[in-house]
């Protein structure tokens, strides 16, 4: 133990003690508070945003026509010509999901041997609001 106490004396003796102490004190005398002055209001565009840059993005669009839970176990039981029950009912309206958000509702329909879907009821703010809940 004692020749751990006279290394550390050697390495932090009571005058670099002193010296840190006064480097300290000198430095925390320059340190000021941050004052930060009030906002000004934006600047407003004069300008329309211009989103004709994004009409051309593609952007994933889903028919939801409903939901289930499975157990895993249930799943990997799975096999062709096996049917899963959805939690919406024959008549009821399938949701158009656009980025997985819901923006509208409709009716699956065929056209030309593929499925389709009309759309019957674009939903409001309120209503996506509410679809994320």
């Amino acid at each position: 133990m004692a020749d751990a106490k006279s290394t550390n004396d050697a390495i932090w003796g009571a005058d670099h003690v002193a010296r840190a102490s006064a480097e300290l004190a000198a430095a925390a005398a320059d340190v000021h508070p941050v004052v930060f002055g009030q906002l000004a209001p934006g600047a407003k565009s004069e300008s329309p945003r211009n989103l004709d840059l994004l009409l051309d993005v593609d952007i994933p669009i889903a028919v939801e026509v409903g939901r289930a839970k499975m157990p895993l176990d249930e799943v990997l039981k799975l096999v062709p010509g096996s049917v899963i029950p959805l939690d919406k009912k024959a008549e009821e309206p399938v949701d158009l999901r656009v980025n997985g958000k819901l923006v509208a509702r409709g009716e699956v329909v065929l056209v030309d041997d593929c499925y389709g879907l009309r759309i019957t009821q674009i939903v409001d703010a309120q209503g996506r609001l509410d679809s994320l809940r």
